[in-house]
């Protein structure tokens, strides 16, 4: 398996035989990082930035050229846009807009050629930043209920979605499939979240709702900071419009061929908590 690496000093994840250093900018590095390779799995993204026109330039920009980097080569690889659910609401935020472009400009340099586009819900696990924080209240035994109360929300953990992933590649088409995945139950409450990690973490967890006019003041709290400089924050309006924006769920019926999740809830809960606890995190 070869991956592009942005830092030359970072150790290459679990798998990864071959690395090529370079960024989503640099059409050499794609280059190489295509060559003789049977297939292409783009997976790089951001799920926070500062503006609008940050989220674009890598989720847009860095998705069409990887895409028409693949679609050069005469080696004809499959190809396979790991986007996410958000992308079926594009006038949510200015992320979900960029994968829903994301999608649409793969689709157009991808003409012809075999590719697939998975769109996986919130995907959590060890060393993973985005859900880092939410363990992290785990411990403590507190978990704010985010969203309507009835909200629905699907997940699934990183090696069901690395699973599925393979099962979408693999299943590439020149009419580009849209594959949708969660852990199989359709959407957790935030009943079920709190369920599953009291199961996980052996104690009571406390689940106090933020009101819908907090999650707002939050968010712009935090479109104050990206505006000026003084962080990259993960609630921004644009997230809290996301959160308020009711379900969050995959159609059974499109998920990958020969693919079926085999992390619950709970169970995933559990793994995570002992990675973090195993890094003293």
């Amino acid at each position: 398996m070869r991956a592009l690496m942005r830092g030359r000093d970072r150790p290459p994840a679990p798998g990864v035989s071959e690395t090529v250093a370079g960024d989503l900018a640099d059409a050499n590095a794609l280059s190489r990082l295509v060559a003789g390779a049977d297939i292409v799995i783009h997976n790089a993204g951001l799920v926070r930035a500062r503006t609008r026109a940050a989220f674009f330039e890598v989720n847009l920009d860095g998705a069409r050229r990887m895409a028409a980097t693949a679609a050069a080569t005469t080696d004809a690889p499959a190809f396979l846009l790991v986007s996410s659910l958000a992308a079926k609401r594009p006038t949510v935020s200015a992320y979900a807009a960029s994968k829903a472009e994301a999608e649409q400009a793969a689709r157009q340099a991808l003409a012809g050629r075999r590719f697939a586009i998975l769109r996986p819900p919130a995907i959590y696990g060890p060393f993973d930043d985005a859900t880092r924080p939410l363990f992290q209240a785990m411990r403590r035994g507190l978990i704010p209920r985010l969203g309507p109360k009835g909200v629905r929300v699907a997940m699934i953990h990183v090696d069901d979605a690395a699973r599925a992933a393979i099962a979408a590649a693999e299943n590439a088409t020149t009419d580009g499939p849209v594959f949708e995945i969660d852990d199989g139950a359709g959407g957790h409450s935030w009943a079920d979240i709190r369920t599953a990690a009291a199961a996980a973490t052996g104690r009571r967890i406390v689940q106090p709702p933020v009101p819908a006019w907090l999650l707002k003041s939050l968010g712009a709290w935090g479109d104050a900071a990206a505006r000026l400089g003084i962080a990259t924050p993960f609630l921004t309006s644009g997230k809290a419009r996301e959160i308020m924006a009711g379900d969050w769920i995959a159609d059974p019926a499109a998920a990958p061929p020969n693919w079926s999740p085999e992390v619950s809830l709970a169970s995933g809960f559990r793994q995570t908590l002992a990675c973090y606890r195993e890094r003293g995190q």
